[in-house]
């Protein structure tokens, strides 16, 4: 989606006045924003894991007076400033890395019905997952101009919106004999839900993702990796694999996590590693050894701003 600058009658397009004017119906103060993200840690991690942001400013009635993708530099220096607004009570909330992400309802302008979600589940077709997405929410307030510019600045600090997803099938007897077979395998996670609203909380109906795999023939791996939104009911997710149509293995995804609990899902940085393994004609479902290690990442103790 290509965002714009939308601009209402609430606010102008001028720049901020320097020095004393009879007339100031024109001059606003200018308001900074810090970009943060501390992840599940105290250091700043926001350009290892950000770097795309689209901004949105909404009025003390909740109506969006202003959408914008932050410029790259901005982004690289976690700086930014918001266009000149009047003076009033604001809500920011910014999105991180909306790249396959589409914002649905935004022609309503209206906090309460706008969502994100991945652009395929919007437009019907097959969705695959969800990008890497953050958000991040801030109330401002632009005092009025009393004639001499003054410069506010608030640090709006993301979380995160998305868990990692890592699926490998092992010991497939399929790929084993014919590696053609994959393009007749088929992964997929059920019962998820598509959006989150601009509060940061999922919403829609439950819905299916084709997940898109590849196939390491050297070591007879069939791998996903991708993301998801971060859905609360755990207990309606499945993950299916299936042949020809024929499902051969299934994992419920709550029954996972509480077979595994050093997957903790109220972290920001959600690793889920699931491996199906064929083992003489029975499924086994663990974690993968590689993910043993990173599934609880160290995000170090120094904070940055």
């Amino acid at each position: 989606m290509k965002l714009k600058i939308i601009v209402f009658c609430l606010l102008l397009a001028g720049t901020a006045c320097s020095g004393i004017k009879e007339d100031m119906s024109e001059c606003y103060n200018t308001h900074k924003l810090i970009l943060s993200y501390l992840g599940d840690g105290s250091t700043e991690i926001f350009s290892e894991k950000i770097d795309r942001v689209e901004l949105y400013v909404f009025d003390a009635q909740n109506r969006c007076v202003a959408d914008f993708e932050v410029p790259a530099g901005d982004v690289a220096a976690r700086t930014t400033k918001l266009p000149p607004l009047q003076p009033g009570n604001y809500r920011i909330v910014a999105l991180g890395n909306p790249y396959s992400t589409e914002v649905d309802k935004l022609e309503a302008r209206d906090f309460n019905t706008i969502r994100f979600a991945a652009a395929d589940y919007l437009t019907k077709a097959t969705a695959s997952g969800n990008d890497p997405l953050y958000h991040a929410a801030a109330n401002i307030t632009i005092e009025p101009f009393t004639g001499k510019n003054t410069e506010q600045t608030t640090t709006v600090r993301f979380a995160s919106s998305h868990y990692d997803l890592a699926v490998d099938v092992l010991g497939f007897p399929e790929l084993e004999n014919n590696a053609r077979a994959t393009s007749q395998t088929e992964l997929k996670i059920c019962g998820v839900t598509p959006c989150t609203d601009f509060t940061n909380r999922v919403c829609g109906e439950a819905c299916d993702y084709t997940l898109e795999t590849t196939y390491d023939a050297q070591h007879l791996v069939l791998s996903n990796r991708s993301n998801i939104m971060r859905h609360t009911d755990h207990e309606n997710v499945d993950v299916c694999l299936s042949v020809g149509g024929t499902e051969i293995a299934k994992v419920n995804l709550a029954e996972f996590l509480r077979q595994h609990p050093a997957i903790d899902c109220s972290k920001h940085e959600v690793l889920i590693p699931i491996e199906i393994r064929f083992i003489e004609g029975e499924v086994v479902i663990t974690i993968p050894e590689w993910a043993i290690d990173v599934i609880q990442p160290d995000f170090g103790n120094k904070t940055e701003i």
